[in-house]
């Protein structure tokens, strides 16, 4: 264990500030914005934290539900939804070829990515000379050979077990992110004169550690600097040199409930302790903290992970979800060039109040983050300017009605962010796409404590897929591509190419479904996802489908290739697990059952794709649970969680298989994107 650790793990007892099972949690308050207020000082943030958080707690426990309840009943009652508004036919695309270019992105370092020049953590990078694979303690480099399969020449260990973890590497480096075990304390006030709780106050404060690993020399990887964080790991991304981590970090409410005390003056008991909670609260209580250790130069520092100045939280009110503890969404953002110091130094910004598991977007010079706002009714959308690594800064945000399926939901372009989300606050449900403009205010004195712009809706379209909710979405270019379903997959066809009127302009029903969507040359579209009883809705086989979307106002369905009644595939839920290249869709798959796919070989289905339609081309076999195809030159490579088998693309021969050494938990645990 190192010293960063033992640090966090020491602190754990002043930060079991714990709150009771019997505590309830606010219910979230519907806004108008996502507009936040920052601080001057760490004593105003945390003034100001000790009041929200009290607030919310004694609100819900003695007030909210009941008022939420009789909102929600008001809610249920309105049937009505918003109807799509017509428009003009889309351009048609350009002409097909028998052989569809991938119009999607994929990373340097072999990544299926969302966005070009983004790279996004994952569980195998190359950098097309050596492939970096994270094991459950290791990471493992292993050389391209140019007759047989891959050759391990570098390994370095980890002191502890990952139970999630990523990866990252440019500049000669690997970057390593990793959930640990958490640590869970107890929090006692010492004074006998106070009245006792029936049971301990307890908290759990999740833990993660961001590694910085020098790989120049592929056979002697060096552990340069080690950086443990308060949190839970949501994300990645690397953009050239500017490598941004987004963590989420569970608060705690210095506020005990009446009936955590079996005595009948329980409410001014718990009164009285919870003063004493309050006076004893400190920032580092709640607030995320870090412990760095610095290997090359043998130094270690610690401190507070996000600066208490770059932090902004609501001026009223937390809010989440009931049930749950406030939550600091942050991001650390690094230079890891050479000239830079790697996670040496690092740039912050967080948001206090933000929902558990918010979504994580990024493009080259804007991260998002957005999650569940007002009881599930809305989504909270926060921007940070990440143009310069060492000072993010927090742009502003909004409020969009509905919830998002994934990051797929989210996507900038031009200076505009478009939203797909479905209302689930009434019935029938709705989805709509809305179109969010980036707008800067205009500085004054008070600029560092206000956010410096705000995210304005300009335009919108709804009515999609009514009674139903969003399956998979694809934002490219001007256009987008939503599927919504229930028992039938309408595929929407948007015209985006004007902000401020987006359009509906094509329609196509069909049986089952998409949950994944990649773009082709050529006016075409393929999806992986399932087909389904147009009665029941109920769902059925795995498959893969081809559109012709060419003509936007009368997409087409051109193919559909059964890949089996009882198959499972990554790709419906990870876009990572999904790869084209020169024609060939390859697409993992295994067993449906969870516990089968554990003991039981896996495959990769290559998906030959025309002009003319799908056509199943191969089938390469692997050991293990199939995770990651990833083609270099003429050979693939096929990630397993038990090893990574070669095949000669010409003729399918196998080359071969570099086969982990066995390690006391051979299970992939990767964080998915979602």
């Amino acid at each position: 264990m190192t010293r960063s650790r033992l640090l966090l793990v020491a602190l754990a007892p002043l930060i079991a500030v714990g709150v009771l099972a019997t505590q309830h949690f606010a219910f979230a308050q519907s806004g108008d914005s996502a507009t936040l207020r920052g601080f001057t000082t760490c004593a105003e943030l945390h003034e100001h934290y000790l009041k929200l958080s009290i607030q919310s707690a004694r609100e819900d426990a003695y007030e909210v539900e009941e008022e939420a309840e009789e909102e929600a009943m008001a809610d249920d009652s309105d049937a009505g939804f918003p109807q799509t508004g017509g428009g003009p036919e889309a351009a048609a695309g350009e002409d097909a070829t028998s052989v569809p270019a991938d119009q999607g992105e994929v990373s340097e370092t072999g990544t299926n990515v969302q966005e070009r020049g983004v790279d996004e953590s994952d569980i195998i990078k190359t950098d097309g000379t050596h492939f970096y694979i994270l094991r459950p303690q290791s990471l493992l480099i292993a050389e391209i050979s140019e007759e047989g399969p891959l050759v391990e020449v570098g390994r370095i260990d980890f002191r502890e077990l990952g139970h999630r973890q990523e990866l990252l590497i440019g500049a000669g480096k690997a970057i390593v992110v990793r959930q640990l075990n958490g640590v869970e304390a107890t929090f006692e006030i010492d004074d006998d004169d106070l009245p006792k709780p029936q049971h301990p106050l307890t908290y759990y404060r999740e833990q993660a550690e961001v590694l910085e690993i020098d790989i120049s020399d592929a056979a002697l990887p060096q552990l340069v600097r080690e950086l443990n964080l308060d949190g839970r790991f949501l994300s990645a991304r690397l953009v050239g040199d500017d490598l941004r981590v987004a963590m989420q970090h569970s608060s705690v409410i210095p506020w005990i409930s009446p009936w955590a005390f079996d005595t009948w003056s329980r409410h001014r008991d718990a009164e009285r302790y919870s003063v004493a909670l309050q006076e004893a609260f400190r920032l580092g209580q709640w607030f995320p903290l870090f412990g760095l250790q610095n290997h090359s130069a043998s130094t270690f520092s610690h401190g507070y992970a996000v600066d208490c100045g770059q932090t902004f939280a609501p001026e009223d009110r937390l809010p989440t979800r009931r049930g749950e503890l406030p939550s600091t969404a942050f991001m650390l953002s690094f230079d890891i060039s050479e000239d830079g110091e790697g996670l040496g130094a690092w740039g912050s910004v967080a948001v206090l109040g933000m929902a558990t598991n918010p979504t994580v977007y990024a493009s080259r010079d804007s991260l998002y983050l957005a999650a569940p706002n007002h009881w599930w009714r809305d989504t909270a959308i926060h921007r940070f300017d990440i143009s310069d690594p060492l000072k993010p800064t927090y742009f502003g945000g909004a409020i969009v009605t509905g919830q998002l399926l994934s990051q797929w939901s989210l996507s900038e372009h031009e200076g505009y962010l478009r939203v797909a989300a479905t209302d689930w606050s009434k019935w029938p449900t709705v989805s709509s796409v809305t179109v969010l403009e980036a707008v800067a205010h205009e500085s004054d004195d008070d600029h560092t404590t206000r956010p410096t712009g705000s995210l304005q809706e300009v335009g919108r379209v709804t009515g999609l897929g009514a009674t139903e909710s969003i399956f998979a979405v694809r934002f490219a270019g001007d256009v987008g591509y939503v599927v919504t379903f229930r028992q039938v997959d309408p595929l929407y066809v948007l015209d985006l190419s004007e902000p401020t009127d987006p359009k509906q302009v094509g329609e196509l029903k069909i049986p089952g479904f998409s949950r994944y969507l990649h773009p082709l040359s050529g006016g075409l579209l393929f999806g992986v996802g399932r087909d389904a009883d147009p009665q029941t809705g109920w769902e059925l086989g795995l498959q893969a489908t081809l559109f012709d979307v060419s003509d936007p106002a009368n997409p087409t369905q051109i193919a559909v290739l059964p890949l089996g009644d009882d198959a499972f595939s990554p790709v419906e839920h990870d876009h990572r697990a999904f790869r084209y290249q020169d024609g060939v869709a390859w697409i993992p798959v295994g067993p449906n059952d969870y516990w089968l796919r554990q003991n039981h070989d896996g495959a990769f289905f290559g998906v030959r794709v025309s002009t003319d339609g799908l056509t199943h081309e191969s089938t390469l076999r692997i050991h293990g649970e199939a995770r990651r195809a990833i083609p270099l030159g003429q050979r693939i490579h096929l990630l397993s969680d038990e090893e990574v088998r070669t095949y000669a693309l010409e003729d399918d021969a196998d080359l071969g298989a570099l086969s982990f050494a066995p390690e006391w938990d051979t299970r992939w645990l990767p964080v998915s994107p979602e």
